[in-house]
């Protein structure tokens, strides 16, 4: 198989992720206002709250933000300071981009090592309303280190766009935009 392939492979892989992420994170989106909406409802209106729904929406909302977090990775609208990387010339902003790539990678190792800890010290706790397994709030940092972790490395080696890739173009241009001057 040849390696234009294999990259063609993976990147439809890491594209069904993020495809699969983003519907997971607008279901518990969806869940958490649905939730949160009818908690507000029944509270001013019949002075009434199921005792679930903090539980959950808490759940919900940690989801929801640990899959977007992997989600922006994907995407590269991570924040990053863009007027510091103005500052340097195109041709080391590509350089300083993986950079980038590699900590936020470190991140990910790190959501990914340090949130099973916490998901496999807390999943036989339950949670007091619900009586669900504590370990619901901590395993999506492990789920999203993991993405975070994958699609920084399938950054930093090129095989998904990232800002590095398009500076490294208009670097690029402007290298040949200079060398056409000079004949």
């Amino acid at each position: 198989m040849s390696e234009k392939k294999k990259k063609g492979k993976i990147k439809l892989v890491l594209d069904l992720s993020e495809k699969i992420i983003s519907y997971l994170a607008m279901i518990f989106l969806v869940v958490m206002i649905i939730i949160v909406s009818t908690t507000v409802f029944t509270r001013y209106t019949i002075n009434f709250t199921f005792r679930w729904t903090d539980e959950v929406a808490l759940m919900m909302m940690i989801w929801f933000g640990f899959l977007g977090m992997a989600l922006g990775v994907k995407q590269s609208v991570h924040l990053s300071i863009e007027f510091f990387m103005s500052l340097f010339p195109d041709k080391y902003q590509g350089y300083i981009y993986r950079i980038e790539n590699f900590l936020v990678g470190l991140f990910g190792w790190y959501l990914l090592r340090f949130g099973w800890q916490l998901f496999s010290r807390f999943k036989t706790t339950v949670l007091p309303a619900t009586q669900w397994s504590r370990g619901l709030l901590f395993i999506p940092l492990p789920i999203a280190g993991f993405f975070i972790l994958t699609y920084s490395i399938f950054q930093f080696f090129g095989i998904l766009e990232n800002k590095s890739s398009i500076v490294d173009q208009a670097a690029l241009e402007e290298d040949n935009e200079i060398f056409e001057e000079g004949n």
